[in-house]
């Protein structure tokens, strides 16, 4: 169908290298349509053919990444694997306003990836799995992402960027995430870097997380709180008033 080849091209465009074939022959375009044909069977639970594809991908030389979204061949190429939300026909966009986003990275599925991959890091560290931390942490850094651990924020060379949670997984951020960034954003506000001050607010609103800068407290939607330090503890960088004054507001981590 249209939509099958379009979003077949869209994962093309998100390949790292050139467009050539492998020492089998197959290349791009021979490949995205199977991992579009094999996410649809996918995504209507028949398992069947999507393993017959993904034997047949394998065949080609070429590795599906499906927790990471990422597919690999063996020459080196790599690219995206669309998402569920893509090949839905219930996404509310069309092929081509998709196809836009991930040329340009206008903020739209690749920003999303980037974020996904962020969270199953953070559980992968939560769960002391190295060496899954370690790989996502080498795909994060493909993309071109720069991770910021000690203040909980990733960044790209185009000044986008976002925070990094995902410690609890589902459960939402733990104390430590908030009061983390919380205090990273005392710090941007500080020096007049709004970009990351309004973006550590906007994410963490999303989040269920409110900051009440007049009376220097945050809240999750369940009740939890803490304090928000004020910037004469940020540039004394004084470690134990900061956590003194986290343990004044905050509730036991769940």
């Amino acid at each position: 169908r249209r939509r099958v080849a379009t979003l077949a091209a869209m994962a093309r465009v998100g390949s790292r290298s050139p467009r050539r074939t492998s020492g089998a022959g197959a290349g791009d375009e021979d490949v995205m349509p199977l991992i579009v044909q094999r996410e649809q069977a996918r995504m209507a639970k028949d398992w069947a053919t999507a393993d017959a594809i993904r034997e047949q991908l394998n065949a080609l030389g070429v590795t599906l990444l499906d927790k990471a979204l990422t597919w690999k061949a063996a020459d080196g190429r790599s690219g995206r694997i669309p998402s569920f939300s893509e090949l839905s026909d219930e996404a509310g966009q069309t092929p081509e306003v998709l196809q836009e986003q991930v040329i340009h990275g206008s903020g739209g599925e690749d920003l999303d990836h980037i974020k996904q991959l962020v969270r199953m890091r953070e559980q992968a560290r939560a769960e002391k799995d190295w060496a899954q931390s370690d790989r996502l942490r080498d795909e994060l850094k493909a993309l071109g992402v720069d991770l910021l651990d000690k203040e909980k924020i990733w960044k790209l060379k185009s000044g986008q960027m976002g925070i990094i949670v995902g410690y609890r997984g589902s459960a939402g951020p733990s104390d430590q995430e908030i009061n983390t960034l919380v205090a990273t954003r005392e710090r941007a506000r500080q020096s007049n870097d709004y970009q990351m001050s309004d973006t550590i607010r906007d994410e963490l609103r999303a989040l269920g997380v409110d900051l009440n800068d007049k009376m220097k407290v945050w809240k999750t939607a369940e009740g939890r709180t803490g304090s928000i330090p004020s910037w004469q503890v940020l540039q004394g960088g004084a470690q134990a008033p900061v956590a003194a004054a986290i343990g004044a507001y905050s509730m036991p981590q769940a």
